[in-house]
């Protein structure tokens, strides 16, 4: 950081301590299946992969915006990071690393038919790299979407990720706009030398008429200096075990890292209660400032079927004396209640949770929807399904789903492929891949 703003980092510094973040928990559900850069558009709705192992976040809540004005007025100052600082300006961690100058600048353009991309700059280490990206048009164009987002190496082939997400919908009537995109990669091999190659369309993508795919593809390639987090970790070994309503939960380790902290969580196989995630998982530190869930990227990957890690926004840069890792809320059902079966034809639950969450099932046009209490008009469901397979045991559908909700009624309607898809008579079933019913209990775990 230049000499000239080392005074107004520490103010911020302090503006940051201060900020208040909601304890409301994203809807895993609502973004599950943005994986390996593949999307699927629908005519009339936007339908949602929900059988994804890893469910990945795209919207996050207007409360989510409520940050110091202090803090904001300083890090919108920063030299030529304005834009990058307001996309991250949610999430401690990536706010962190732009104020520490961990982002590389990148600076490359590609413009063709009145539009212009431009990679500005990423924030990359072992577990993940995050780009910002920038579109201009001259206006020529309207709406446009994103059809292909591919990273490659310099010799074009794919790079090996689990997840990737990106913002897809550009209004071209603000003639410029920044997004971000969010590769988490399988191992820390990831090359020096890389390339972004972006299709683009004209035309909303849940719009009822076909996109017109442009004709050109942007082409930007770039590349990164991996010393500049080699060796940028911290790693915490903790194996320790708590108990909550008899169900018991190792803390394995827990990996700190710029851009995200990583919990590896170890469930006991004899646990009588299937368990899906934590409502409050977070790293507390001994002036109990707290780093919480990620804003937007994935919540959760699959070890094993015991075995999970959870990701919370990053404190590397922070240093603080003292660590505490806490939680006091998991979600959880009985391992015998880990399906729903309904008979679409009947409209007739024939199983599902005890606890009366799933208030009917109806028909709407072709698809089944199944109707879900939630606890709170401010709450979402966190319900998703791994897969809906009919008596037959074929996947329904191309496997997806929807979800629809009012902020003034509290019921969410979930919305599946059925009616038409040629799938068989008699009862479906849906495996729970997650689910809001809770046990409680206290866990604080001492890091350092």
């Amino acid at each position: 950081m230049l000499n000239a703003e080392e005074k107004k980092l520490t103010q911020a510094q302090v503006a940051l301590e201060n900020i208040e973040v909601p304890e409301l928990q994203l809807d895993q559900a609502i973004a599950a299946g943005i994986s390996k850069g593949k999307r699927k558009k629908k005519k009339n709705l936007l339908f949602i992969r929900t059988f994804a192992s890893a469910a990945i976040l795209i919207f996050a809540f207007t409360a989510m915006l409520r940050t110091s004005e202090t803090f904001a007025s300083f890090v919108t100052s920063i030299p030529g990071m304005e834009k990058v600082v307001e996309l991250v300006r949610n999430d401690k961690g990536l706010t962190a690393a732009v104020e520490n100058d961990f982002a590389q600048k990148i600076r490359i353009s590609d413009e063709h038919d009145g539009i212009k991309i431009t990679l500005d700059s990423v924030i990359v280490d072992e577990q993940m790299m995050v780009l910002f990206y920038k579109l201009e048009s001259s206006g020529t164009k309207k709406d446009l979407t994103i059809e292909k987002f591919l990273l490659t190496d310099s010799e074009g082939e794919n790079i090996e990720e689990t997840v990737f997400s990106y913002y897809d919908s550009f209004d071209a009537h603000n003639k410029e706009q920044m997004f971000t995109a969010t590769y988490e990669f399988y191992n820390d091999n990831l090359p020096e030398d890389l390339e972004l190659s972006i299709e683009l369309a004209e035309g909303r993508i849940d719009d009822s008429k076909p996109s017109n795919k442009l004709d050109y593809i942007w082409v930007l390639p770039f590349s990164i200096d991996k010393d500049a987090f080699k060796d940028k970790k911290e790693i915490y070994e903790v194996n320790e075990t708590v108990e909550f309503e008899g169900q018991k939960i190792t803390v394995e380790k827990v990996s700190i890292y710029p851009t995200r902290i990583g919990i590896t969580a170890r469930f006991d196989k004899e646990n009588t209660r299937h368990i899906f995630g934590f409502n409050d998982l977070r790293i507390v530190d001994e002036t109990g400032e707290e780093w919480a869930a990620i804003n937007n990227g994935t919540i959760a990957s699959h070890k094993d079927e015991s075995t999970k890690e959870f990701f919370l926004q990053s404190n590397y840069f922070k240093k603080p004396k003292e660590l505490y890792l806490r939680f006091n809320s998991l979600r959880a059902v009985d391992k015998d209640e880990l399906e729903i079966i309904v008979d679409p034809m009947k409209m007739k639950v024939l199983k599902a949770p005890s606890d009366g969450r799933l208030l009917k099932i109806d028909r709407e046009e072709n698809l089944l929807m199944l109707t879900f209490q939630r606890d709170s008009k401010e709450g979402h469901t966190n319900i998703s399904f791994e897969q809906a397979v009919d008596s037959n045991g074929d996947e329904i559908g191309d496997g997806s789903a929807s979800f629809r909700w009012s902020t003034n009624e509290l019921p969410v309607d979930i919305l599946i492929p059925y009616f038409g898809e040629g799938a068989a008579p008699g009862p479906i079933t849906l495996k729970l891949n997650d689910y809001p019913a809770t046990i409680k209990g206290e866990a604080n775990i001492r890091l350092k």
